[in-house]
């Protein structure tokens, strides 16, 4: 059976998380075909090669044609039972998710993230911010996305702070967003247990996520 994947974003945490995912199923001898969807509608620039898996010949270059092609260049391909689908637009709601079993959002807006949890059967939600991250999925108490910060509406935020990158500040907490995101797509692949929500900074440790009673079922 084809399992059909939709990642949302290919910057710090997407582009991480398509390279951890397609490797690692590619290269463990898969049995069933994988394919997988990167979207994104933005180009390559200067600022994000301190952070992102991109070299200064790709600026310029639609984010996720330079991602499909460096992984190509892995020997990721469909004799290897994965297929990379570049999509180079941006996410909106005409886009249709029934395509796909697994949604993963992994963008700094909020509109994407709640058309995914509306509309998206099964979905993967991960956002970072300098070096703290949040993983959630389709299986979170939504009153916890309610609890949560919201940026206001039509803005987006860097998972770098501000000027972190003119300072050579450059914190890691995409990269902890990728890594549980991974590992939560293979489990997720395997139909294994899946890792629990997290929040989570690398300095702090783990940080509790909001908690909510139970809601009584007669």
């Amino acid at each position: 059976m084809n399992t059909r994947i939709l990642i949302i974003g290919a910057g710090g945490i997407g582009a991480l998380l398509a390279s951890h995912v397609s490797r690692a199923y590619a290269f463990s001898n898969p049995v069933d075909p994988l394919s997988l969807t990167i979207m994104d509608g933005d180009s390559v620039e200067e600022r994000n090669l301190p952070h992102q898996p991109f070299t200064a010949d790709d600026v310029g270059t639609p984010k996720v044609e330079a991602l499909v092609r460096q992984l190509r260049d892995t020997g990721i391909t469909e004799d290897r039972r994965v297929a990379l689908i570049a999509a180079a637009e941006d996410f909106t709601s005409d886009t249709d998710l029934s395509e796909y079993d697994l949604v993963v959002v992994a963008v700094d807006r909020e509109e994407p993230r709640n058309l995914v949890h509306a509309n998206a059967e099964q979905w993967l939600d991960l956002r970072a911010r300098g070096d703290g991250f949040v993983m959630c999925s389709h299986e979170t108490d939504p009153r916890v996305f309610e609890a949560l910060p919201k940026l206001p509406e039509g803005e987006s935020a860097s998972c770098q702070l501000e000027d972190a990158i003119e300072m050579g500040n450059i914190q890691f907490g995409f990269a902890e967003a990728a890594s549980h995101g991974a590992q939560w797509v293979i489990q997720w692949i395997r139909k294994s247990q899946l890792p629990p929500n997290r929040m989570a900074t690398i300095h702090m440790g783990d940080l509790p996520l909001p908690e909510f009673p139970k809601e009584d079922v007669e």
